[in-house]
């Protein structure tokens, strides 16, 4: 599980990317962060919001697919599986930098739906299968 460090906290407080904390961002990240900081700027995190119930699902728009993102946890993609889960490499894949980072700096959209559209959303990002 990734814990949350102390940039996304100055960022959180700044709410602001600075000069001095994007160079702090690239020294720590490298390629990860300007994969993740263009996600954010070409507004593909999405919090799909569940309603009446209030169910929450966080989605990254990759380049292939959509990938589901259970914050500071798991992301649905390969990267996740191959470079944080098996061979340990590192600690996140982008889709969660792209979320914390978009969270932080509050350059999300939310996506409100019905409760009954939950598994809809969950086929749509090939998570879930449905007998129809």
């Amino acid at each position: 599980m990734w814990k949350e460090n102390s940039l996304i906290r100055e960022l959180e407080e700044k709410g602001v990317l600075s000069e001095n904390l994007l160079e702090k961002f690239v020294l720590k990240y490298g390629e990860l962060f300007w994969r993740a900081i263009k996600a954010v700027e070409e507004k593909r995190v999405k919090k799909y919001v569940f309603k009446p119930g209030g169910k929450s699902l966080w989605i990254v728009i990759g380049r292939t697919r959509k990938y589901l993102v259970i914050p500071d946890i798991y992301c649905s993609c390969d990267d996740f599986y191959f470079n944080v889960v098996t061979r340990k490499k590192r600690q996140i894949c982008y889709h969660i930098l792209a979320r914390k980072i978009a969270e932080a700096l509050k350059l999300y959209q939310i996506i409100n739906l019905k409760d009954d559209s939950f598994k809809d959303v969950l086929n749509e990002i090939k998570l879930y299968k449905t007998n129809r």
